[in-house]
């Protein structure tokens, strides 16, 4: 077993050629560039140990430029050329079975009709990422075609950390993300530590390489769902939840399975989505069964399947915070509701306010954060005001 091989696995001394960006495919807000002089310097040379040191002076003002107008360093150069698929499992390079393996679940994590944004390698919930950089994913498909079933390759927020002697029945990857302890646990500090390169946020699914969508979670998401209305609304242990009216917001990765759901608990249920992108996947995915923008003819829909005791998923075009108002204001009674809005990273994208359109919060977030921070502060307010009323 020749590690020594392994463990000197460097990308290639010739540079890439960038590839294009396709038009139509969701692309991540800047997370806002916040680092101070010593720090940017650190995240330029964390990006740049990848690459051969020829190569310095060419990339170091590409990173550079990342870092500014996206508040991460993707190495976009190092993406391949297209939309990335699982392909076939022979179809990869590999010693062993496992490794081509983990290599159809990463590409699968990154595919233009999975990924949230593809082009950021968030797999979903708006930061959940496979790895940091464009070049962690090219040198981790190296060292997995490089694998044996004696080797475990090591995974620290997405960077490979090298392959090491195990034995067969070990497990061939051991990955952690987002290591954040003591003093240092808190989103600011994340955030710092995410854009200098050394942290990555990988959800549960995103950095484990295993994501399988709103599929993954509507079995759960249905069981809380009829569970829920048999503790706080007296349903029999023999019925659903016919003529029952749920309400909550987010039809992303996860929050997608909330819908169907609740279809298949018989019960009602309105989504709000403000991405309106998300909405149309779900919709030609089968997840939701009606699309409206328009809280009159929505409400007209709930009333005729009260009305017949049917099951109905609606996807409501706009903020969740305009629904629950139109609710209080009509004197509509909802039986019960959630909200599944991204708000671990809330002032990062994960969670849109009332006052302004989804893209006017995604122009915010760039050009005057703290402005988006003070309306996402009151919107939550409102949100909460509404929903206690």
């Amino acid at each position: 077993m020749d590690i020594s091989r392994a463990m000197r696995i460097k990308l290639s001394q010739e540079l890439p050629k960038y590839s294009k960006f396709f038009e139509g495919i969701r692309r991540a807000p800047s997370r806002g560039y916040r680092l101070n002089a010593i720090q940017t310097k650190l995240a330029l040379k964390n990006a740049l140990r990848y690459v051969p040191p020829k190569l310095h002076e060419k990339l170091a003002p590409e990173f550079m430029e990342e870092l500014i107008n996206r508040g991460r360093i993707y190495a976009y150069r190092y993406r391949p050329e297209g939309n990335i698929k699982a392909k076939p499992v022979d179809e990869y390079k590999g010693n062993i079975l496992e490794a081509k393996a983990l290599q159809v679940m990463i590409d699968n994590n990154l595919d233009f009709d999975v990924a949230l944004y593809p082009y950021e390698l968030v797999t979903y919930g708006e930061s959940g990422q496979v790895f940091q950089n464009w070049m962690q994913y090219r040198l981790v498909k190296m060292y997995l075609e490089q694998m044996t079933e004696n080797q475990t390759l090591i995974i620290a927020s997405g960077h490979p950390v090298g392959l090491y002697p195990t034995i067969k029945t070990a497990p061939r990857v051991i990955s952690t993300n987002g290591l954040m302890v003591g003093m240092f646990d808190n989103p600011d500090d994340f955030a710092i530590a995410a854009a200098i390169g050394v942290a990555n946020y990988g959800q549960m699914t995103a950095g484990g390489w295993m994501y399988i969508g709103p599929q993954g979670i509507v079995h759960g998401t249905y069981i809380t769902l009829l569970n829920a209305g048999r503790i706080y609304l007296g349903i029999p242990q023999d019925e659903d939840l016919k003529g029952i009216l749920y309400l909550s917001s987010g039809l992303g990765g996860m929050s997608g399975a909330q819908a169907k759901a609740v279809e298949i608990a018989g019960g009602i249920g309105i989504i709000a989505e403000v991405d309106e992108s998300r909405i149309i996947t779900r919709y030609e995915q089968g997840w939701v069964s009606k699309i409206s923008d328009n809280l009159d003819e929505i409400f007209e829909w709930v009333k005729e399947a009260k009305n017949n005791k049917l099951p109905l998923s609606i996807a409501y075009d706009g903020n969740v915070v305009d629904l629950w108002r139109y609710v209080v204001e009509k004197g509509i009674n909802v039986d019960f509701a959630s909200d599944q809005t991204s708000c671990h990273a809330v002032y990062e994208g994960g969670y849109t306010p009332y006052q302004v359109s989804f893209k006017e919060g995604r122009k915010l977030i760039k050009t005057d954060i703290k402005t988006f921070k003070q309306l996402i502060d009151e919107s939550l307010k409102e949100q909460f005001r509404l929903i206690k009323l």
